[in-house]
């Protein structure tokens, strides 16, 4: 192990691309989206929409700086590939707990703190993990910095939420979406988040889409069972396909201009620039 400790991240290029271990991270974060989006589907109300959007919206923000992180570092090696897992592993016990973190009475408590504790330990890696891999550069120190102290003030409302359920749950949990988003738009607008690898960055986005659309398929696939023998169960499977597709040709023209619009604005010259050496 003490190998792992003295090892230095391994900085990416401008032709890096996302790695298995990458995407394997993905899967286990989209799985948490899922059960967001699941647990809200499943009660079709504005209450159960105010109570899965922070959620969601948390977790994405999380998954942004994992992916910046990515985007100058090699995350599959080293102690970086230790703290992913961690990471991992807590991204995993939200999207368990997530469906009960919304009970209320005696003893329902226990599911909201064991989210929050995990969300604190996405965080607090990630952040701990940026700071060590941008010591030797002060711009990108000061963004974290900032970023971590506003994310750590939104942890405050996170754990009153979990402590007194209820209706005070959901606004102490919005106001935590409020001041982590702000603190994230802040740290841009003070710090900035350069972008090393244009590539790597938007197939990371696209790469996100396809497997949260992929397991919307299997979602589906999983919940037709033993009924997909009948007519109007499979024309509503395949009405799920067909809007999973659109979707998917919606956003693949935009991950494309994204990408070239990052190469540009990044003054990288991109894979068809003739001048790129």
């Amino acid at each position: 192990m003490g190998w792992i400790v003295r090892s230095r991240p391994v900085v990416t290029s401008e032709t890096h691309r996302p790695t298995l271990f990458e995407v394997f991270f993905d899967l286990v974060l989209v799985f948490g989206l899922i059960r967001v989006t699941t647990f809200m589907s499943e009660r079709p109300s504005s209450v159960a929409l105010a109570q899965g959007l922070p959620v969601l919206v948390l977790l994405w923000n999380s998954w942004l700086v994992y992916a910046w992180l990515g985007n100058y570092v090699r995350l599959d090696v080293g102690l970086i590939r230790g703290g992913i897992a961690v990471a991992m592993a807590a991204v995993f016990l939200i999207g368990l707990v997530l469906p009960e973190v919304w009970e209320t009475g005696p003893g329902t408590g226990t599911p909201r703190l064991i989210l929050v504790l995990a969300y604190v330990v996405v965080r607090s890696t990630q952040f701990a993990l940026f700071y060590w891999v941008s010591v030797d550069d002060p711009r990108r120190l000061r963004t974290v910095r900032l970023y971590a102290l506003t994310t750590a003030l939104s942890g405050i409302p996170l754990v009153l939420g979990a402590v007194f359920g209820g209706t005070a749950q959901i606004l102490l949990w919005a106001a935590a979406l409020i001041i982590d988003m702000g603190g994230g738009v802040l740290a841009l607008l003070l710090g900035g988040w350069p972008v090393r690898s244009p590539g790597h960055f938007a197939e990371r986005h696209g790469l996100v889409v396809i497997i949260a659309l992929g397991e919307s398929l299997i979602s589906v696939g999983a919940g037709v069972g033993t009924r997909m023998v009948h007519w109007p169960t499979l024309a509503a499977a395949l009405l799920t396909l067909t809007v999973t597709g659109c979707l998917y040709w919606l956003y693949s023209p935009s991950a494309a201009s994204a990408g070239n619009a990052l190469t540009t604005d990044s003054g990288l010259r991109g894979p068809g620039d003739p001048r790129r050496r």
